[in-house]
């Protein structure tokens, strides 16, 4: 089901785009024929928008001791959105946006021990924004490297108040920021196909969380917990292929891993009353899909 979704995308993507002929291509400035024209004569857009289809699965699991567990997974939808200046042998810049929802399968145990198991009150919804720096350092005439570094802020909310006869679940919220650090490519390999291979790190920091047990119980308060700093790590490599200079389909498959270190404690009240204490554990996820878009550039 899952590979027949992802035919369908392309197949769309595949319909909408146009395809101009050579003749076309030649009044419009941008041949991608054979013919014989200097680098003077090329009109190369140094300029990407990047609009995209994602999905992707979490695989979330909280380090707890046995036989207590908390783990999360299910495969969710998202959409991309990116811009970047590109151009070869100057200032690299890139920025973009995504958003993913829906619902995944709890598999754990309450706080006592009992095995629970549920998706349907289990909402997710991720949301990250990533601003990139860096040069874009020509190698060879179809090869260019780009390190860079930046700015990156993830949220995430996680589960929904539910109270059943066998489980009651709340909802949590997570937000971090992150300086990313690594290395990018394009690898032209002839007129119409480019490999853009991307892989760093994500430098965590200023992390924290905010449970909401008042909406179970308005007399109880919504603890923040300051998140423990980690690095994580991510791998993407996009295929690009162009039916113009201006247009082209992307797809991009990519792995991210990333870990949340243990909280400080924080107490726990109910009508101002201190009834408790409580700390997040510490967790790891990994991430991994593949995003299916459109770029027009200029």
């Amino acid at each position: 089901m899952k590979a027949k979704v992802a035919c369908a995308v392309i197949g769309i993507f595949l319909l909408v785009l146009p395809c101009p002929s050579s003749a076309a291509e030649k009044q419009a400035g941008y041949p991608l024929s054979s013919d014989k024209i200097t680098d003077a004569q090329k009109k190369v857009p140094n300029y990407n928008l990047e609009f995209a289809l994602m999905y992707w699965r979490l695989d979330y699991k909280e380090d707890l001791p046995a036989p207590k567990k908390s783990t999360e997974s299910g495969w969710l939808p998202g959409v991309y959105l990116g811009f970047n200046y590109n151009k070869k042998n100057d200032f690299y810049s890139k920025i973009f946006f995504e958003f993913s929802f829906g619902n995944v399968e709890f598999d754990g145990t309450t706080q006592a021990g009992t095995p629970i198991r549920f998706s349907n009150d289990n909402y997710q919804s991720f949301f990250r924004g990533e601003l990139n720096v860096g040069y874009n350092f020509g190698v060879t005439r179809n090869i260019s490297i780009k390190p860079y570094t930046g700015y990156g802020y993830r949220q995430w909310e996680r589960g929904q108040a539910a109270v059943t006869a066998t489980y009651s679940s709340y909802k949590e919220k997570y937000y971090w920021h992150y300086i990313p650090v690594g290395v990018a490519a394009d690898i032209n390999l002839g007129k119409r196909v480019v490999i853009e291979p991307n892989v760093g790190l994500r430098i965590m920091f200023y992390g924290k969380m905010t449970a909401y047990f008042s909406e179970l119980d308005p007399a109880s308060n919504d603890p923040e917990f300051k998140l423990g700093n980690r690095i994580g790590y991510y791998a993407e490599v996009p295929l690009r292929y162009k039916f113009t200079e201006s247009w082209s389909v992307i797809i991009k498959p990519w792995y991210e891993y990333s870990e949340i270190g243990q909280s400080d404690t924080v107490n726990l009240t109910t009508n101002g009353v201190v009834t408790g204490a409580a700390y997040e554990p510490s967790s790891t996820t990994n991430l991994y899909g593949v995003n299916f878009g459109v770029v027009y550039s200029f």
